[in-house]
């Protein structure tokens, strides 16, 4: 049996693990996600003359410092999930990763949907970090705190969900997809979307950052996610 604390939970989906040792721990799948989504996204962006993407991580685990250039509102919380872009790194703790696969993360206040959540809810975060390296790359983030970026963080958002859609449907494509994948992530989006009751979204309710998913998912297609990019949201 596996540390819980340190590993991933006893009851998994396979498929899209394939390549996985049967002992890997929450490290090992959240730098295969990454992999697999560098992977699919680097030859598409050099196919377009753009550089092969490049970003740095850090998946630290409990007790262990996040070292990172960027300002961190709660540094002690053990649950982070963001991208750098001054340092482009992309940090996921494992407590998060730990939480989101078990469903326990919950940052609103609206009704749960009944989906569980599950490994693709961690595969999502991940691929929606790496979506933002992406943004960073092709000039959509702002460079400094002074500097402005091209769209709402809303907007910036919402494209950074629709762009891990479309790397979804690629996993689909492989037939590495398992029937429930997809709800994991609705439910994951139902526990981090922002509840209704908040004024000021940067990130987009449940309902948003879902259809946002699914216009990336059912497209496969990048320039399907332009239209967050210059429609305010």
């Amino acid at each position: 049996m596996q540390d819980f604390a340190q590993g991933v939970p006893a009851t998994f989906s396979p498929a899209f693990k394939t390549e996985l040792p049967v002992d890997y721990t929450m490290y090992d799948y959240l730098v295969y996600v990454l992999n697999d989504v560098h992977a699919y996204w680097s030859p598409l962006m050099t196919g377009d003359g753009y550089p092969a993407p490049a970003v740095t991580y850090s998946f630290p685990g409990s007790g262990e410092p996040i070292v990172t250039d960027c300002t961190m509102s709660a540094p002690n919380d053990p649950l982070q999930a963001f991208y750098c872009g001054k340092d482009d790194q992309i940090v996921i703790t494992l407590e998060m990763a730990l939480q989101l696969w078990n469903g326990t993360v919950k940052f609103n206040y609206d009704p749960p949907i009944e989906y569980e959540a599950g490994d693709f809810s961690v595969a999502f975060v991940v691929a929606h970090e790496y979506a933002h390296n992406l943004q960073n790359e092709l000039g959509w983030l702002p460079v400094s705190d002074n500097a402005s970026p091209i769209a709402t963080s809303r907007s910036i958002e919402l494209n950074a969900d629709c762009l891990t859609g479309v790397w979804a449907n690629s996993v689909y494509a492989r037939g590495l997809l398992e029937t429930t994948d997809i709800q994991e992530v609705m439910r994951t989006l139902a526990d981090i979307g922002e509840d209704s009751s908040k004024l000021n979204k940067t990130h987009g309710t449940p309902k948003e950052r879902t259809d946002a998913f699914l216009l990336g998912y059912n497209s496969g297609f990048a320039p399907s996610c332009d239209p967050y990019l210059t429609t305010p949201h």
